[in-house]
């Protein structure tokens, strides 16, 4: 699980994972390079496919170069941490020195469990940790459903699809949001959300989320990375701090024992008194499951 510093990395293969990101840059730019001479000496015929490798290899750069540079943001985030007086404090969070790096600071990951028996959830500050749980409180938002490649939703839009969330989250100071898809077209495992203050959002948050979601996609969930025995989840330092809702499904079957209801009815009561208490769901799910509240 690490070495304490790096969550589920250690740092030495933190470091490793930014060398060789770079190295894969350096070399698919010399194969760009290539097809760019060849688009000026190649037969007229020719021009066009190497004019296209060459767009297709410096896009692949990009994200090779966005990788490396998001990770060793993390690896200088936890050196700083680490040469501090006595470790003061909690180590960074990944998902923390992300959102800096990106410039996009309330970023929040979810998706579902590799058994789909729950769902992870991973933010990078506490607007995203309280919009996603007004999310997971209604039912409705931008991370749940089919997720988008890459969709950008404004303040008037967030209002009309989630009458719910969307009045809820602008207290919060969530006027829009992107989202953007993370893993592969044919197999989406979950969605990579930005919760915005402005009413919409500006192309460069947009393409900032998007590489965001690529760089996660390529390292923290490709189909190679290992998995952990425990959780089921990938061996990487995105998920040292996710948030395992399982203990939401664990309270939702000890309700509908105690109420002789459905699933969706118990989760519905669960969140009606979350919402009642001002607490979070899996807040109110953890007191029922240590049986120190009720719902009677």
């Amino acid at each position: 699980m690490g070495d304490g510093t790096g969550g589920r990395y250690d740092q030495a293969t933190l470091r490793k994972l930014v060398e060789t990101e770079r190295r894969r840059a350096d070399r698919v730019a010399s194969v760009a390079r290539r097809h760019e001479t060849l688009m000026e000496t190649a037969p007229e015929s020719m021009r066009p496919f190497h004019r296209r490798m060459a767009a297709l290899h410096r896009a692949t750069e990009s994200r090779h170069r966005a990788a490396a540079e998001l990770h060793a943001g993390y690896v200088d985030a936890v050196k700083s941490w680490a040469a501090g007086d006595g470790h003061a404090g909690l180590p960074p969070a990944f998902m923390t020195a992300v959102a800096e790096a990106s410039g996009i600071p309330s970023l929040a990951v979810t998706l579902f469990t590799k058994d789909e028996s729950g769902t992870a959830v991973v933010v990078s500050d506490t607007v995203a940790a309280r919009a996603n749980d007004l999310e997971y409180l209604f039912g409705e938002g931008p991370s749940r459903g089919t997720p988008f490649q890459l969709g950008v939703c404004g303040e008037r839009e967030l209002m009309s699809r989630w009458p719910r969330f969307g009045p809820a989250a602008r207290e919060l100071g969530v006027r829009a949001v992107v989202s953007a898809r993370l893993g592969l077209p044919e197999s989406p495992l979950g969605s990579l959300i930005a919760y915005r203050p402005e009413p919409e959002p500006d192309a460069a948050i947009a393409r900032s989320a998007k590489v965001v979601a690529d760089v996660l996609t390529d390292t923290a969930l490709h189909p190679g990375t290992r998995l952990d025995v425990e959780d089921g989840l990938p061996v990487h330092p995105l998920f040292g701090d996710s948030d395992l809702r399982v203990v939401v499904h664990q309270a939702t079957g000890m309700v509908m024992n105690t109420h002789q209801c459905t699933a969706s009815d118990a989760l519905a009561l669960i969140r009606a008194h979350a919402y009642s208490l001002d607490e979070s769901v899996v807040e109110v799910a953890r007191m029922i499951v240590d049986r120190t509240t009720s719902l009677n």
